[in-house]
């Protein structure tokens, strides 16, 4: 009866542990293909935030730490600003 039991709860254990493929292609790989032209607008790092307006939409702005949604938009500017609104990223995402 102990065998079962513990056959029962390995397998229930192995399902929460992390699944084949998920990593960093499921939260969006940041050295992926260059899907959005974001290094087009490299030359905006460092500079201010209002420089980014010129960026078309799909875009996201944010400040790092900022809480953002999970989806993911391989076509989607994602433009990370500091605490003073300056660029210190641009990715796709």
């Amino acid at each position: 009866m102990k065998t079962p039991l513990a056959l029962i709860t390995a397998a229930t254990l192995a399902a929460c542990g992390p699944q084949p493929g998920g990593g960093e292609a499921a939260r969006g790989n940041a050295d992926g293909p260059d899907t959005c032209n974001a290094a087009s607008y490299a030359g905006m790092i460092g500079q201010d935030a209002v420089v980014a307006l010129s960026i078309p939409e799909p875009k996201r702005q944010y400040r790092l730490g900022d809480p953002v949604t999970m989806d993911f938009n391989p076509d989607r500017v994602n433009v990370v600003l500091d605490e003073t609104d300056t660029i210190i990223d641009i990715k796709c995402g």
